[in-house]
Order: C-alpha cells, then sequence, then structure tokens
C-alpha cells in the first residue's frame, strides 16, 4: 500500500507541487527550491503509477526522437519513447488545462525511477511556462543592484565564463548558468532562476527585472554595439520553442516582441578579463564598475 507524499518548489515567482505515492530521494534542483507546501500553487505534478500502456489516440500530432504528442480529451500528452519500458508501460507526462498535471510512471520500474527521481526533463517545461505567461532563454543569469543582466550565445561562446566573472569583479550573484524563466508581468520583464539549469547545477528562487542583455562573441578586444532590428532573430534561436505548435509559436513570439520594447540588447566582444565586465557594467548601468 502507498501512501502519498507531497513536494513544494518555488521559484521565479512559481510554485510547483508534486505528489507521489512513496517517498523518494529528491535531486538537488528540487532540494535547492524546496518551500512550504501551501495551498495554492500555480501547477500541480501527481506521479500516476501504471501497469499497461496507456490508451492512445491514433496519431500523434508531432515526433522526434525523444517523444511523442498527443491531443487528449484532457489535455496534451507528451511520452517519451526512450523510456518506454519492454511491457509497452510508458513514462509520459499530461499537461492539463487545469494545471493539475499527471507524470506517468510504469509502476513494475517505480522503485528504479525513485532511486533517484530527476524529473527536471519530464516537465514539458516550456509548454508550462508559457501557460503561466513565461518562456526559457538560453542563458546564463546573474543578479546585481536588484536587476538581471543576461548573457546569451551558443554553446562555448563564454556565457558561464562572464556569469563568473562578473561575480568575481562585480560581486554579482549567479543565480542559474543555462537558462533564464523570463516572465512578462503588466508590462515588465523579470528574469529569474529555475529547476533547468544545465551543467552548471545552480539552482535559485529569484527573480528581478532584466536590466539587459548581451550575446557573446568572443573577441580579442572588448567592444560593445547595441542591437535593434537584428535582436528578436539573435534571440530568437536561444528560446526554447515547440515549433510545431502554432499558438505556442505565436505567444513566444508576442513576448520576445513585447520585451525587445523596454529590455535592451547589446552585442558585446569580449575576452576573459575585469576589462570585459566594466565594459559590460557601464553600458548596463551608466557608471563605472566600483
Amino acid at each position: 500500500m502507498f501512501s502519498e507524499h507531497s513536494y513544494c518548489i518555488f521559484f521565479s515567482g512559481i510554485r510547483i507541487r508534486f505528489i507521489l505515492p512513496t517517498s523518494v530521494n529528491l535531486p538537488q534542483c528540487i532540494t535547492a527550491l524546496l518551500c512550504e507546501d501551501s495551498a495554492q500553487t500555480d501547477a500541480e505534478y501527481r506521479v500516476q503509477l501504471i501497469d499497461k500502456p496507456l490508451e492512445l489516440p491514433t496519431l500523434p500530432i508531432h515526433t522526434d526522437g525523444n517523444s511523442q504528442i498527443f491531443v487528449t480529451n484532457q489535455g496534451r500528452l507528451r511520452v517519451y519513447s526512450p523510456l518506454t519500458e519492454k511491457d509497452g508501460c510508458q513514462v509520459a507526462c499530461l499537461l492539463r488545462s487545469d494545471g493539475k498535471n499527471i507524470l506517468y510512471y510504469p509502476s513494475k520500474k517505480w522503485d528504479r525511477y525513485r532511486e533517484y527521481w530527476h524529473c527536471a526533463h519530464l516537465l514539458w517545461g516550456e509548454m508550462l511556462l508559457l501557460n503561466l505567461n513565461s518562456f526559457l532563454l538560453h542563458s546564463s543569469v546573474v543578479l546585481k543592484d536588484d536587476r538581471i543582466i543576461l548573457f546569451c550565445g551558443q554553446s562555448g561562446a563564454g556565457k558561464s565564463t562572464q556569469a563568473k566573472l562578473w561575480e568575481e569583479f562585480a560581486d554579482a550573484e549567479v543565480i542559474n548558468g543555462d537558462r533564464c524563466v523570463i516572465t512578462n508581468k503588466n508590462g515588465i520583464f523579470y528574469g529569474g532562476g529555475s529547476i533547468w539549469s544545465g551543467t552548471s547545477h545552480i539552482y535559485s528562487h529569484k527573480q528581478a527585472p532584466i536590466a539587459g542583455i548581451f550575446t557573446l562573441k568572443q573577441g580579442k578586444e572588448n567592444k560593445v554595439r547595441k542591437l535593434n532590428a537584428e535582436a528578436f532573430s539573435t534571440l530568437y534561436t536561444q528560446i526554447t520553442l515547440n515549433t510545431w505548435d502554432e499558438e505556442f509559436m505565436r505567444k513566444v513570439t508576442d513576448n520576445l516582441q513585447d520585451m525587445l520594447c523596454s529590455v535592451p540588447v547589446w552585442e558585446l566582444t569580449c575576452d576573459i578579463s575585469k576589462e570585459a565586465v566594466s565594459l559590460a557594467y557601464k553600458t548596463v548601468f551608466s557608471k563605472e564598475l566600483p
């Protein structure tokens, strides 16, 4: 007989509850963000153990190498193909319109999953956040003087390096090394930490208005230029997208366009030095680095 266990996490103004059939060994991405389990949550994920394969609609609306997406009478269902067991039971996520979402696990394999219950990659985070007027931007996130500064770029561009330089020379706090949750609150765009941090393993509940965004290029000379028309296309490639979902894409596009009306974006060509931090700091705050 299972006895339910409930956990609640909080980040970027978002409160999520997990309801599990047993206790589990929680990973750092959960323990770092644990908060008091209250009645007021933005979303809920209940683990439901299954003994037979889910009954699926005939055809998925989208298929990739890792999952299939189905439309059901309860909401969107993502079935994680690599995690389907030999008996046909799937690991899946059902995002319901009422926010009471379900994570399906094969009951015969639950003892294995509960040993290290790492669920962050199963939550369909980009869809969850968009329902809460937020989206994910691939970037390192630093907090300085109650403002968020973001560093974007392709892998290897130096996002984590610049964040660590700000930590060293500007007394900034790195609150995520890989993904920023960007939220539109009445026309003011906030950046914050999250459960998704990549290899940085930096988790924070904090959130603050975004002061500026830098897209990075490596170079021997430190220089900065304001991005105008090209800012949209540059950042668009760094957003976690469901390109097969027309409504999703429309909402993300609208949010990004609205953000660019108030949040400045610069291209920062830089090396690994205090001078790079000084230039970026002066660009954002219009004063010299202390």
